[in-house]
């Protein structure tokens, strides 16, 4: 790229933009990597009980996880009447509030490119008792990935002020973003002394961490919240 062409790219797109995009761009080039790493033929075969999840989730999962398994493990994708179960039966989730993903929570679980390369989204949501949408335009990256905390604060702080010039009642704020992982049981078939095991998606130590830094500075209910593919969680601080 010369100076000029340089430029004109940075008048087009702002830098925080331009991050984003070429953060995806060397994080694709890292792929061929990924699948040596995850021994991708041995890992393609393994054994999952009932519909398998995309096939670039699948990858996702077994490069993230830290649980180990067998050859004989058998993976089953965990949906939302199971985790709620698990909740109501259990104390893991805490204060997590589990709910079954609407329309608007599916959008931006695809926006996360689930079938390719899936990765972080996050939106800011003003809810009001008016119903109307007000929100951000979509992060590809998680609330920490590009923004600081200073510019959360001033984002929301816009949406509210052009939310009230509109007249509207402001019900709660809303940072959503996106888990794309999956959430399984893996069941150790060989060896039937050995507890099933479980992987949940929920919000992270990190997204508590940003509701309670935020909250303070906010002056309406602020609500953090992770959608994976079989239901979302949340908490209000």
């Amino acid at each position: 790229l010369t100076i000029n062409s340089l430029s004109l790219y940075t008048d087009l797109f702002p830098e925080r933009e331009i991050k984003m995009y070429w953060n995806l761009l060397t994080d694709f080039l890292k792929l061929p990597n990924v699948l040596i790493q995850t021994h991708f033929w041995k890992k393609f075969f393994l054994k999952w009980e009932g519909k398998r999840p995309p096939l670039a989730l699948r990858f996702k999962f077994l490069r993230d996880t830290e649980i180990k398994f067998n050859d004989g493990s058998t993976f089953r994708a965990l949906d939302f009447d199971t985790l709620k179960y698990i909740q109501q039966r259990t104390s893991y989730f805490n204060f997590q509030i589990i709910k079954e993903n609407e329309t608007e929570d599916r959008h931006l679980i695809e926006q996360s490119w689930i079938n390719f390369y899936p990765h972080e989204v996050t939106q800011i949501r003003i809810l009001n008792s008016q119903n109307v949408d007000i929100v951000s335009k979509l992060h590809h990256g998680g609330p920490y990935q590009g923004a600081s905390m200073k510019q959360l604060r001033s984002e929301i702080n816009n949406l509210c002020f052009s939310a009230r010039k509109r007249g509207l009642v402001i019900e709660e704020v809303q940072i959503v973003h996106t888990h794309p992982s999956l959430e399984v049981m893996i069941c150790n078939e060989e060896d039937p002394h050995q507890e099933s095991s479980f992987i949940f998606n929920g919000l992270s130590k990190s997204d508590v961490k940003l509701g309670e830094t935020l909250a303070p500075f906010i002056h309406y209910p602020l609500r953090i919240k992770a959608i994976t593919t079989a239901a979302n969680y949340s908490m209000v601080f």
